[in-house]
């Protein structure tokens, strides 16, 4: 039997790691705690040095830590904490031109996607001649850069590292697959690789390609959207279902990418919807910036019911990027004055909790 000091010591050792466990975890966003999405975080650029202006982001899985950049080509790894890493590929007086592309956390490393006078990147490793990168998506260790080439197709470059992370090495190569000509198509934005959906503007035909079997011409899926054709979506995290509004935002829809059903959600009454984003698990829509309005709105998938969860930080333009973190957990709005983090806010929890 332990000493009652000792007693005493262990229950306010509990009691604190409790206070601890609650305070460094935060649930994925969904349609049943949807209510309690709030700001909980900002990253205000006024705050660092440099010319940040660009709401640009990357984030690490748990919307932590995120991948910035200045006018200048200097890139920064940042948190609420402040700066964590910041690095240029850029000599110091040496003129080049320099722009970022994109970038992606592998192993929670930051990966660069740039160009320097007319030559291609990732870090500092010169990618192939022949190839335009677009874009740049981490899956485990392996990288994907999103390319057109010398003929104009879609490419998919995959690479893995070599020498214990210092290298990159080419593995594969996936072709998309050509639209048919006869058939016009649109290909829906800010839905990342493996996905690559098209939409058919004359019959309301969703194609869609999933790595890694998809790139074979025999193994797309089509579905027939009876309320299309969407032009405006998103994908969910799992790539089991596609949030979507036809080309006058008349209704919001969620497509089930495995059985085919399409759902009419919500009424949105031609209010253009500038963000789309779809929860992990599939239950809630979440739109921001609907109608040029600074606010988070989200719809409850199964009942319609909407929720306007408010204004996101002051801006001087539509945000450049939103998006939701890998872990579902962070809802991230970056525009010219900084960042804005979102997540679900117990009652009696604290902003900082």
């Amino acid at each position: 039997m332990p000493l009652p000091w000792i007693r005493a010591l262990l229950c306010a050792l509990s009691l604190v790691c409790a206070s601890l466990v609650k305070g460094q975890g935060y649930p994925p966003i969904s349609a049943a705690n949807i209510a309690r999405l709030q700001s909980q975080a900002r990253i205000d650029f006024a705050d660092f040095p440099g010319e940040l202006k660009i709401g640009w982001f990357e984030a690490k899985a748990d919307g932590g830590e995120f991948i910035v950049f200045d006018q200048t080509g200097r890139i920064y790894d940042v948190s609420p904490a402040g700066i964590a890493d910041s690095w240029t590929y850029v000599e110091s007086g040496s003129g080049q031109l320099f722009s970022l592309i994109d970038a992606a956390y592998v192993d929670d490393e930051p990966q660069a996607l740039y160009v320097i006078d007319g030559g291609y990147f990732i870090n500092q490793q010169r990618l192939p001649a022949g190839y335009q990168p677009v874009a740049l998506v981490s899956q485990g260790v392996s990288l994907f850069v999103e390319a057109i080439d010398a003929d104009g197709r879609t490419v998919f470059l995959h690479y893995v590292y070599r020498d214990a992370g210092e290298a990159l090495q080419l593995v594969d190569e996936f072709l998309l697959p050509a639209s048919d000509p006869e058939q016009p198509a649109v290909r829906i934005g800010r839905v990342a690789f493996p996905l690559v959906l098209y939409s058919s503007l004359a019959d309301g035909a969703l194609t869609v390609y999933r790595y890694p079997d998809a790139f074979a011409s025999d193994a797309a899926r089509e579905y027939r959207l009876t309320q299309g054709p969407a032009v405006f979506g998103a994908v969910n995290a799992a790539g089991s279902h596609f949030a979507w509004s036809d080309p006058y935002s008349e209704r919001l829809n969620l497509l089930d990418l495995e059985t085919g059903e399409n759902r009419v959600v919500a009424e949105i009454g031609g209010a253009y919807a500038q963000y789309h984003l779809l929860t992990a698990d599939a239950s809630a829509i979440l739109i921001v910036n609907l109608d040029f309005a600074p606010e988070v709105f989200a719809w409850d998938v199964e009942t319609g019911q909407r929720y306007e969860l408010g204004l996101y930080r002051s801006c001087q333009r539509i945000p450049d990027k939103v998006a939701l973190s890998r872990d579902g957990t962070a809802l991230v709005i970056g525009c010219d004055t900084g960042l804005d983090v979102w997540r679900v806010i117990n009652n009696n929890d604290s902003e900082e909790a």
